[in-house]
């Protein structure tokens, strides 16, 4: 019997994972372990893998969502979407290039009569065929149009589209309208113009891999700005990898694990369609949201999207509300304090290149070398900055690059520019210091916002809504029972809670891949002096959550313990940086 090296299907099958309809369901280390085995092809670019793998669950959902990747080239931009997306069903992922509007519509549109059947071309009457038989075919055409059916789909611009078809999308892809009717002219086999009636209908997930074009800035504030990783622990991984590529590929075939995966995510796509999601808290967090800008509107609106996907993920590990209507259930997945905090903490990495659709590399040279030479001297050129970057970074770059970077964030608020009273060719540069977009950004305190009485009082309001036929709580899908919203509270909601999650924070990394003898009460509740660490060992399964000492979500490899018996988990770079300091040390 094949075996899985990531499940366990019989103790799935102990926790009623037949029932969920896959067993996959009830796993607790669900996404870490999508994630885990994502990382056998693509090293490090965390938040890449996430957003990219969110973004293709979106599709399946109400609100899909958008996302841009931004960068140099050769960083890994279409490779990230390409090794993470091919989890998902195939005839789902659309890879496009620079399609023309007609080319779009030959490709992926169906033809169909006024009465939405299709039309085969295998219909066509013969030569020999009467002509009543010729006549109804003509009429069938005269009232067909094609439909382009983009619900349930993810889309993957692998180039910025043809600006013909951008505009024909964008209603479509700002979520505007579901349904939107053109028509245009097309030349027929026999080189006649015609005209053509294209309907385009549903949202689509989308990803732009290349954001190079202008007019796509626009659609920019309608989703997610993120860059893949660039420093050079993930170009030497990148390479490592390679080679263990073409030493052993069998290594990299589909596996066992690779099917499991697969058929959660065609599962997942069909349940959805049957459940709905709700976030009890989300409007409290909407007073608490930062809305001094215009677009945090929009921010907020895919906020609630990232916490919806991540709890429709886990559908069979939350709990819900039901009631039922004419003999039917009707079922809402409940949003907990696990789906907000993983959010927010995605959100407190992006949120920067999201507000200002700046490149990874134009918000590193911002922060390491603008703001440093600032602190210098208030005023300064071009040349301080190429010299300042120069001499940090290996990359060097010419004047003309960093004129460039200059006027990128001049234009998004971050510095400003004037004419050199000496020299008027030349300009004077400055930081503008209260500019509010950039900084780290505080993630508020779930229980700021949201207490039990506040559960109460939303599950009051549902109620009071839909008096006929009251709702009522229960733990999970799988429960027989009414649960009270004490007990919803407790196991989903407070600071013990215990819902099954990818793992933010020091005290809710992961415990299935943990080593056995460690307990909760001896993790580091805070970072050791670097005397009292005893040692730093290699973890025997690396596992997906919060590095002890960079407190970034990530792949964990390390665990360093201390002479008092306490441990906490490192992630690749952290433990390797430890030991070289033990070693300049021990030498």
């Amino acid at each position: 019997m094949t075996k899985s090296s990531l499940f366990n299907l019989e103790t799935l099958k102990d926790k009623k994972g037949l029932l969920a309809g896959d067993l996959l369901a009830v796993d607790p280390e669900l996404y870490s372990k999508f994630m885990l085995f994502i990382d056998r092809t693509v090293k490090r670019d965390k938040i890449t893998k996430n957003m990219v793998f969110l973004t293709g669950l979106s599709a399946y959902t109400k609100e899909p969502i958008n996302l841009f990747l931004r960068g140099e080239s050769s960083i890994g931009k279409t490779y990230n979407v390409r090794e993470v997306l091919k989890l998902f069903p195939r005839e789902d992922v659309w890879f496009l290039g620079g399609l023309s509007p007609t080319a779009l519509v030959h490709e992926k549109g169906e033809l169909v009569d006024r009465f939405g059947q299709p039309i085969l071309p295998s219909e066509k009457p013969d030569k020999n065929a009467s002509e009543m038989e010729k006549e109804a075919w003509r009429e069938r055409l005269r009232d067909s149009r094609y439909i382009v059916d983009l619900q349930g789909k993810i889309l993957v611009f692998l180039e910025a589209p043809h600006i013909q078809t951008y505009y024909m999308l964008r209603p479509i892809l700002s979520h505007d309208v579901w349904e939107i009717s053109y028509k245009f002219t097309d030349r027929s086999g026999k080189g006649q113009l015609k005209t053509m009636h294209v309907v385009i209908r549903g949202w689509p997930a989308t990803i732009f891999c290349s954001t190079k074009e202008h007019y796509i800035h626009d659609l920019a504030t309608r989703g997610f700005t993120i860059t893949p990783e660039t420093t050079k622990q993930k170009f030497q991984d990148a390479n490592i990898l390679t080679g263990e590529k073409s030493a052993f590929p069998w290594k990299f075939r589909k596996n066992f694990d690779f099917l499991l995966l697969q058929g959660y995510i065609g599962f997942l796509k069909n349940k959805l369609q049957e459940i709905d999601v709700v976030i009890p808290y989300a409007p409290s967090l909407g007073e608490k949201f930062p809305s001094k800008f215009p677009r945090c509107m929009r921010d907020f609106k895919n906020i609630l999207s990232l916490i919806k996907v991540h709890a429709l993920f886990h559908f069979a590990q939350r709990p819900i509300l039901t009631r039922e209507i004419e003999g039917k259930q009707e079922i809402y997945i409940l949003a907990v304090r696990r789906d907000y905090e993983f959010a927010m903490k995605l959100w407190a990495e992006i949120r920067e290149t999201t507000e200002t659709f700046a490149p990874g590399h134009i918000i590193k040279f911002f922060r390491q070398v603008v703001k440093e030479t600032a602190r210098e001297k208030s005023e300064f050129r071009v040349e301080d900055l190429v010299e300042k970057w120069n001499s940090k970074f290996e990359d060097e770059r010419s004047s003309h690059a960093i004129r460039k970077w200059v006027e990128f964030l001049c234009n998004i608020g971050y510095m400003d520019k004037k004419p050199d009273p000496n020299d008027k060719r030349r300009n004077v540069l400055t930081i503008i210091k209260t500019n509010e977009k950039n900084g780290n950004y505080e993630i508020l305190d779930f229980s700021v916002f949201f207490t039990l009485n506040s559960l109460k009082e939303w599950f009051r309001k549902a109620n009071e809504i839909l008096e006929e036929k009251p709702f009522l709580l229960k733990e999970t899908l799988l429960s027989e029972s009414e649960a009270s919203s004490e007990t919803i509270w407790e196991k989903y909601y407070s600071k013990n809670s215990i819902s099954s999650n990818i793992l933010l924070s020091q005290n809710n990394e992961s415990t299935a891949q943990r080593t056995p003898e460690k307990t909760e009460k001896q993790k580091i509740k805070q970072f050791p002096f670097f005397q009292e660490i005893k040692q730093i060992v290699k973890l025997d399964k690396p596992h997906y959550g919060t590095c002890a000492k960079c407190n970034v979500v990530t792949m964990l490899y390390w665990q360093l313990q201390t002479f008092k018996g306490q441990f906490g988990d490192l992630c690749e770079e952290c433990g390797r940086n430890l030991i070289k300091q033990k070693q300049k040390i021990c030498d």
